[in-house]
């Protein structure tokens, strides 16, 4: 008798935990889709979703808490570090700069050089690629960013990253991701209407919130599954090295029917592309004939910033109007004869708005 009834327990017990897992799967289920328009957030059963917008998209992860959805952006981390060991430039150093120059204040320092912000404080031209050379092996690298001024008191907080090069690397491509809102942890209820649930969130959409639309947006909905997927699959990919040509435009990893490795300049090369070269001549950032594998280098530490033997002059200048005769201009492109005088020869710097995003 008193086994039956432990196993009559059991078993209400297992049938409960099953009632509860399936009412979280319809859960899931009822309020996965599509809500916004040009802007907004999509939920997946999966108990993922996308927030979009302009020139944004960020993936995360969502759960209910009660009557509450709480969210978790998937992160970026602040720094990353990919390096090459290039021939050509002997004994020195060329680095690549990218996303230091929006979204706050960035310094880096070189071995025992002085630590230097990256960009001037007033920066407002853009003229990529931003490339730094000097003499000699960097052995090390620090880069860091200043905390945010809205940053918890008394909390330490670790913006700076150590790099070592003990592989001897002398070509580098630094990536500065910048903290954005749409990283940031967030909550949202989801409002039954007339017309359908409205889903608002605590950081976006205002008090209207995001409607969600019908089945007849179907077209709309495939297409952001399929940008899921492809996330997913990127998720499961370490991007633990890049493909870039000498100007650092990066490049899908090189197809073995077309490239071959050169050992001697250490490049992969495409010869079956080499009838486009007076195309190339004019658009020599997108020549995806030469290729360089640049590998990813994992911090040594992670540091507080500290802004002590700070040198007085930026790494870059860079600015519209008055004193752009001193701003930073990319030398890298060669010159040649203008063939096709309808094709401009040199792209003028972009000013910036105040307040970017990136």
């Amino acid at each position: 008798m008193k086994s039956l009834i432990t196993l009559l327990v059991s078993l209400l017990l297992l049938n409960s935990a099953s009632a509860q897992h399936q009412t979280k799967d319809v859960r899931y289920k009822k309020y996965a889709g599509h809500y916004g328009n040009t802007s907004g957030i999509s939920l997946f059963e999966d108990g993922t979703y996308l927030l979009y917008g302009y020139a944004t998209g960020v993936f995360g992860t969502y759960k209910f808490e009660k009557d509450y959805l709480l969210f978790y952006p998937d992160q970026q981390e602040l720094f990353e570090v990919f390096a090459h060991q290039n021939p050509a430039l002997r004994d020195s150093t060329r680095i690549n700069f990218l996303g230091f120059e929006r979204g706050g204040k960035t310094f880096a320092k070189f071995d025992q050089d002085s630590l230097r912000k990256v960009f001037n404080d007033d920066v407002n031209c853009l003229n990529a690629p931003f490339v730094y050379q000097k003499a000699g092996q960097t052995k090390n690298i620090i880069l860091s960013r200043l905390p945010e001024e809205a940053a918890k008191p008394n909390v330490a907080i670790e913006s700076s990253r150590h790099y070592h090069n003990a592989s001897g690397y002398n070509d580098f491509i630094l990536v500065h991701n910048a903290p954005k809102r749409e990283y940031e942890d967030f909550s949202a209820m989801i409002i039954p209407a007339k017309t359908g649930d409205v889903i608002k969130l605590s950081n976006y959409g205002g008090d209207e919130g995001y409607p969600k639309q019908n089945k007849e947006e179907q077209a709309r909905w495939k297409e952001i599954l399929e940008w899921k997927s492809q996330y997913d699959q990127s998720k499961g990919v370490k991007k633990n090295e890049v493909y870039a040509n000498k100007h650092y435009n990066t490049f899908p990893e090189p197809d073995s029917s077309k490239y071959h490795y050169d050992s001697r300049s250490n490049q992969y090369t495409d010869s079956s592309d080499q009838e486009n070269s007076a195309y190339y001549k004019q658009n020599q950032y997108n020549d995806p004939r030469y290729l360089r594998k640049y590998i990813k280098l994992q911090p040594e530490t992670k540091l507080k910033f500290s802004e002590s033997n700070l040198a007085n002059k930026s790494i870059f200048f860079s600015v519209c109007g008055e004193g752009s005769e001193h701003s930073y201009h990319y030398k890298g492109f060669e010159k040649y004869e203008e063939e096709n005088p309808q094709m401009p020869q040199n792209i003028e710097p972009v000013k910036i708005k105040d307040n970017p995003g990136i």
